[in-house]
């Protein structure tokens, strides 16, 4: 699956690295849209013009549904990929899959555009994921708003 090429690096160096960065994310990490022929809108967190994303958010055109990707430590609990954007949490039910590096899984789980994490996200630009109780900031910055806002404009129905 073409998705899982895309997702290289697992959550547990996300995890790692934000425990050292504070609120701030990871250096050279930015949010990134996309639209492919077929595929629909991509909001991808990772390093630009590379394979090394940390998350994906993937949606069809009006289709009102978000499908969110990522990989996970195998050691972690993978039935769930939990967001949190401001006050807003969601645990969103996921699918794991063994991943592409060794003891890492790959996790997708939908939720509907209107998601109480993912539309604070959309409305203030803070989400981080949470993993076994510690959050990985991946935080919005300045023309990458104009991106976040087109991806969720481009799935509502």
């Amino acid at each position: 699956m073409k998705r899982r090429a895309i997702i290289g690096l697992g959550i547990s160096c996300l995890l790692a690295s934000c425990a050292h960065q504070g609120q701030s994310g990871l250096p050279g990490m930015a949010w990134s849209l996309n639209h492919a022929e077929g595929e629909g809108a991509k909001l991808a967190y990772g390093q630009p013009q590379s394979d090394n994303v940390l998350i994906m958010m993937t949606c069809q055109p009006k289709s009102g549904q978000v499908l969110v990707s990522m990989t996970a430590p195998m050691d972690a609990p993978s039935d769930a990929i939990q967001l949190n954007s401001q006050s807003r949490n969601s645990r969103l039910a996921a699918e794991a899959t063994p991943g592409m590096g060794e003891g890492a899984a790959y996790l997708e789980a939908k939720a509907p555009v209107t998601d109480p994490a993912l539309a604070s996200f959309e409305a203030t630009g803070d989400l981080s994921v949470v993993t076994n109780g510690r959050k990985a900031p991946m935080p919005v910055r300045g023309p990458e708003r104009r991106a976040v806002s087109d991806f969720f404009a481009s799935c509502r129905a």
